[in-house]
């Protein structure tokens, strides 16, 4: 599941982990399939999921919704979120080299949110922090 987490964060922040994984296509499918998973689930618009990877933020209000349920869907899917928005930091750091994981883990703490709001949201706001703050891991999966 770890080399599963790394490759959907690194394929989704164009962040490019040269990192031996047992089987590369297999989880490219994987992800490719989950991607699909959970568009059909939440009924984002692919368009603006596309946008947000390459950085484009700007989603209408009618859209956003999807967008941040399909965050959560793959956050969740690849095991960094639970569905009530608890991020998963020990699965995080689990491929971050020790000496680096303080300052992981204090950009992790900036991005999640301080106060109760819902699971999507967290999930949303997470990803556009960390893209924003353009992160050296990929502990998201944008």
């Amino acid at each position: 599941m770890i080399a599963l987490n790394i490759l959907i964060i690194a394929i989704f922040t164009g962040t490019y982990i040269i990192e031996c994984t047992p089987n590369d296509e297999e989880l490219k499918h994987l992800i490719k399939r989950y991607n699909l998973e959970c568009m059909e689930q939440t009924k984002a618009d692919p368009g603006f999921v596309e946008n947000i990877k390459n950085g484009d933020w700007k989603i209408p209000k009618e859209k956003m919704q999807g967008v941040k349920e399909w965050s959560l869907c793959m956050m969740t899917k690849a095991g960094l979120m639970t569905k009530e928005g608890v991020y998963q930091i020990d699965v995080a750091l689990a491929q971050v080299p020790t000496e680096d994981k303080r300052n992981v883990e204090k950009l992790i703490d900036t991005c999640l949110s301080k106060k109760a709001i819902p699971p999507p949201d967290i999930a949303l706001m997470f990803i556009k922090c960390y893209q924003k703050a353009k992160g050296n891991y990929t502990v998201t999966v944008l």
